[in-house]
C-alpha cells in the first residue's frame, strides 16, 4: 500500500518508520526543546515596547514621547498592537494642542485613538 504526503509517495513501511523516529524524538525531548527553542527565537524577534508619557523635564510645548527612554519624532512609524491585531501607523504632532496630547496617529481610521500607552514593536 502507498501513503501520499504532499507531492511524494511512500510506502506504509517507511510511513511507519519515520512515525516511529518523530515518537522517538519527542520521547526523548528533542521535539519538546526545539519547538521551546523556536518559541524563544519568536519572542526576541517580536519586541514589544509601550509608548510612554514625556519626560516632566522636558518643557518644549511639544514634548516627544518615550518609547524605552528615547524621544520619538514625529513622522516615525510603528507596528502597534490593537484589539484586532498588527496595524502599521504614523505619528504626527499638532501644533494644538500642546503638551503631550499633540500627538496623534495620522494612519487613516486610527485618527481618533490616543497613541500614548500603546504597545509597540521595537
Amino acid at each position: 500500500m502507498t501513503c501520499f504526503r504532499g507531492a511524494a509517495a511512500v510506502t506504509r513501511q517507511e510511513y511507519a518508520e519515520k512515525l516511529e523516529r518523530g515518537l522517538a524524538q519527542v520521547r526523548a525531548g528533542q521535539g519538546i526543546t526545539k519547538t521551546m527553542e523556536e518559541l524563544e527565537r519568536m519572542e526576541e524577534e517580536t519586541r514589544i515596547a509601550q509608548l510612554q508619557l514625556p519626560d516632566p523635564a522636558d518643557a518644549d510645548p511639544h514634548p516627544r514621547l518615550l518609547l524605552e527612554g528615547r524621544g520619538i519624532h514625529a513622522g516615525e512609524g510603528f507596528s502597534a498592537l490593537f484589539p484586532d491585531g498588527w496595524h502599521d501607523i504614523t505619528l504626527e504632532v499638532s501644533w494644538e494642542p500642546t503638551g503631550p496630547g499633540c500627538w496623534y496617529i495620522s494612519t487613516p481610521g486610527f485618527n481618533d485613538i490616543c497613541p500614548i500607552g500603546l504597545f509597540v514593536k521595537v
